[in-house]
């Protein structure tokens, strides 16, 4: 899901705009989410949402269950709130593209993302014995 905090954010205030009375108070669609969230490593369903979803909208416990976070350029007050238990933000040592870090089971670690055109894709997802590749 893409800009996940504008999207449920729309998707919770158009519900309280359309909903009649005998409607439940939460959007069925961010229900299905946090359905699919609560069920997803059992059912091996992978979420990927892009942006920071605010616990207002899909509830707190809901945060808890993404098993990996990736934080790229983010400040410490958003490295807190998404990944508390990875420790403080680390210091930005240098703006490298496509620098970021990966936090699983608390613990961050660096990364750097592969950039690659989407003809490299293509040849590498052929052919990936091409040392050009």
């Amino acid at each position: 899901m893409d800009s996940a905090n504008a999207t449920l954010s729309r998707l919770a205030r158009y519900w309280e705009t359309f909903r009649s009375q005998d409607d439940p108070k939460t959007s069925p669609a961010i229900t299905a989410l946090e359905d699919a969230l609560w069920s997803g490593r059992a059912a091996r369903v992978h979420i990927i949402l892009d942006g920071t979803p605010r616990t207002s909208v899909l509830g707190a416990a809901a945060h808890e269950l993404f098993a990996t976070v990736i934080l790229a350029r983010v400040m410490a007050d958003t490295w807190q709130r998404l990944a508390p238990l990875a420790g403080p933000a680390p210091k930005q040592r240098h703006m490298q593209r496509g620098r970021f870090h990966v936090v699983q089971h608390g613990e961050a670690h660096e990364t750097q993302a592969i950039w690659m055109t989407d003809a490299d894709v293509v040849n590498w997802l052929t052919d990936p014995d091409d040392p050009a590749s």
